[in-house]
């Protein structure tokens, strides 16, 4: 049987620019205890705990492979193999982070256990290259998470209500900012997904 994931997709980098605006995110409530969700070979678990100092980092991959290289590195606290689905971690979490990890599971049962692991003040954030088909933005924000669009390698984030553009300083990038904020919500932008809650 194939899995619903795509094998491939976590053998390349794909995020370029996404690694300051996330750090920012996490900087923002100075997490002692953090799960990375999709863990792969420990690209995050450096971030987390190498540059950003967070006491107790926790890695979950599906492929064991990816896993034990993870490990060799000694970076992560607690590491583990398992899909997210089925994944039980007993106490709470300062953030949940899912770095193109969810893009072909993700729906409102993934969300309820992924909140649940979070403590009451928490953060879980996602970034997805694209939504699965029978899942929307609406979804997202209803449930409380601000949704942007990642757009030009990092440059700008589109809040997909149309509300609220963050862009690279300097005034040609403003001005872009400007005219995507008045035409974002006439617009289906393309581009990586970002999404936050605090729970």
């Amino acid at each position: 049987m194939k899995p619903d994931y795509d094998e491939e997709y976590t053998y390349v980098f794909h995020s370029p620019g996404l690694e300051p605006w996330l750090v920012g995110l996490l900087k923002s409530i100075k997490p002692r205890a953090v799960l990375d969700i999709g863990c792969g070979l420990g690209f995050w678990g450096l971030v987390l705990k190498g540059y950003l100092g967070i006491a107790h980092v926790i890695g979950v991959d599906v492929d064991p492979s990816k896993v034990e290289f993870a490990r060799s590195l000694g970076i992560y606290d607690e590491l583990y193999v398992s899909d997210i689905r089925f994944f039980e971690y007993p106490g709470d979490l300062d953030a949940v982070l899912a770095v193109e990890s969810l893009h072909g599971i993700l729906n409102v049962e993934l969300l309820d256990r992924l909140e649940g692991l979070v403590r009451k003040g928490g953060l879980v954030i996602l970034t997805l290259p694209e939504l699965p088909k029978k899942f929307r933005v609406i979804d997202l924000t209803k449930r409380g998470y601000r949704v942007y669009r990642y757009l030009l390698r990092g440059f700008i984030l589109v809040r997909s209500d149309g509300c609220e553009v963050l862009t690279a300083p300097g005034s040609m990038w403003r001005l872009f900012g400007l005219i995507l904020s008045i035409l974002g919500p006439l617009l289906r932008l393309a581009g990586y997904l970002i999404a936050h809650k605090v729970v």
